[in-house]
């Protein structure tokens, strides 16, 4: 348990780093390309980290259940969308060094997510998760 949680801070630090830090300064570096075509980008290679980490651990039998809904397809629609509206806002906001509102909508955004996991999820929260 000790070291699941290690591990995990571990892998949080090192993604909010990457994306916060090395993740802007990398943006900034290709600032010559629009907005959407680096989220076509993102998009394309997120699409092959996926692809190749299934191959890799073996998970197509669950990769293959997961497609198989019809609901799924949807929300993985609709969540894809989103995910790709945000990240064409970031790096909108990036390119046009509105960096500071841009990272006031990340801070937001997962009080957002619960709010709406409230409202259409029915999640409940207690004094300790909230």
């Amino acid at each position: 348990m000790k070291k699941n949680l290690i591990e995990g801070s571990l892998f949080t630090i090192g993604a909010s780093l990457w994306w916060g830090v090395i993740g802007v300064f990398y943006f900034k570096f290709v600032s010559f390309a629009s907005p959407l075509e680096l989220t076509i980008h993102r998009t394309i290679w997120t699409s092959t980290l996926l692809v190749l980490t299934t191959f890799y651990y073996s998970k197509w039998s669950e990769f293959k259940n997961i497609i198989k809904n019809p609901k799924n397809l949807f929300l993985l629609f609709v969540t894809g969308f989103l995910i790709t509206i945000n990240w064409f806002t970031w790096l909108y906001a990036v390119n046009t060094n509105n960096l500071l509102d841009g990272s006031l909508g990340y801070y937001i955004f997962p009080i957002f997510s619960v709010f709406l996991g409230i409202i259409f999820l029915k999640e409940h929260y207690n004094k300790n998760k909230i």
